[in-house]
């Protein structure tokens, strides 16, 4: 079934949103893939004031996501990758029925700000990338995606070896550090979650990469075994894919499902 499909069935079983009354309003713990954090955040603030009910996020790699799933952490709410969503559901880890498409994330370029680069076609990306002095990309080894994903677009372009020499794994602590040497000026050019970009001073979204050579990462949310009392975080899924939403996971790079 298509990403798209999946969601509208799913999206059927979904709750009505309700204001909740001081008394009754919950408090929803997600755990998720740090790539949507910050525009679930925008849109947790909006679904707060309605609602009543509070929303706190642990942002970490996909990886960690299912490694703290498997350790017992309880969250209300769970965000991973789709395969880390596929493999956890089929150990029991989530509620029956409760795991179904949210977003998906490509990857885009950061650079210094003020710098420009013409990412309109391939051959422009692969001019852009080939001119660069050095590049750098996430590492994959502390269970990310992105670096992943980086080095695929880099295929796709037919540079992986043209790009090796003047490849550094960026090894700051987490995306800002990453990042950081893009900012100050020592790296030119960075692979990223577009919705990852930027996250250090001095550093800009050049753009996307062309859907010719994009490779993109999936997300599903699903309700953990463990939450009981799930309807409150149902809720709150079901506010993500709301129309009036749509701006804030443009804004962040992010393409919600259903769309």
């Amino acid at each position: 079934m298509s990403h798209k499909l999946r969601f509208a069935a799913c999206m059927l079983a979904l709750p009505l949103l309700a204001p909740a009354t001081s008394a009754s309003a919950a408090e929803i713990k997600v755990l998720d893939a740090n790539a949507l954090t910050l525009a679930m955040k925008e849109i947790a603030a909006d679904f707060t004031k309605e609602t009543g009910n509070q929303v706190t996020f642990l942002g970490v790699t996909p990886g960690q996501v299912d490694q703290r799933v498997r350790a017992g952490e309880s969250y209300d709410l769970v965000i991973t990758s789709t395969e880390g969503a596929a493999a956890l559901e089929k150990e029991g880890k989530f509620r029956a029925g409760t795991r179904h498409p949210l977003a998906r994330v490509g990857i885009g370029l950061a650079v210094k700000e003020g710098v420009k680069l013409d990412l309109s076609t391939v051959d422009s990306t692969r001019k852009a990338l080939l001119d660069a002095k050095s590049i750098t990309y996430s590492d994959s080894s502390t269970g990310g995606l992105s670096g992943i994903n980086a080095k695929k677009v880099i295929e796709n372009l037919g540079l992986t070896d043209a790009l090796k020499a003047k490849t550094k794994i960026a090894s700051g602590s987490g995306l800002e550090g990453g990042q950081a040497p893009i900012g100050k000026g020592e790296i030119d050019i960075g692979l990223f979650n577009l919705s990852e970009i930027p996250r250090a001073p001095g550093v800009a979204r050049a753009g996307p990469v062309p859907a010719a050579v994009e490779v993109y990462i999936n997300y599903d949310s699903a309700i953990p075994a463990s939450n009981e009392t799930p309807d409150a975080a149902l809720a709150f899924i079901k506010y993500l894919h709301r129309p009036a939403a749509r701006p804030v996971w443009d804004k962040a790079g992010l393409e919600v499902a259903g769309e």
